[in-house]
């Protein structure tokens, strides 16, 4: 035992070290997770009032943006939505600030839903079958 020197509390301050790395890593990831979850939850909700004014829109075209407007309205968020007689728009912005070091995330999304009107596009299909026939 005379040869082997003893260096007591290494172990210690290795963990000390590395647990601040460690703490990096997990709230990164909670906060990339959280981040995305938002961004989904954002994106789904925009699909949805999309698909809603297209389907407004095929009852009434000119109430179809303001009635829109009005379910966005009810969910208390801010989008931004445009269209008309042919397609509706609804898109976002958040600014997702992160807590470490002036950090901040900014998310877009922009969702467009065509308005499908079932009865014209039947007729239309019809009419292409008759005339496909007709040629040959």
């Amino acid at each position: 035992m005379d040869g082997v020197k003893r260096v007591k509390g290494s172990y210690t301050v290795e963990m000390a070290l590395i647990s601040g790395v460690w703490l990096l890593v997990i709230f990164s990831s909670l906060l990339l997770i959280l981040g995305t979850q938002i961004k989904v939850w954002k994106t789904a909700q925009i699909c949805e009032l999309s698909v809603y004014g297209s389907g407004r829109a095929v009852i009434d075209e000119k109430d179809a943006v303001k009635e829109t407007r009005e379910k966005a309205a009810d969910m208390k968020e801010n989008y931004t939505i445009s269209g008309g007689k042919k397609a509706i728009s609804v898109s976002f912005e958040k600014h997702f600030k992160i807590p470490f070091q002036n950090l901040h995330w900014d998310m877009k999304g922009k969702w467009k839903s065509s308005v499908i009107k079932p009865v014209n596009f039947i007729e239309e299909v019809q009419k292409y079958r008759k005339l496909s026939k007709n040629i040959k």
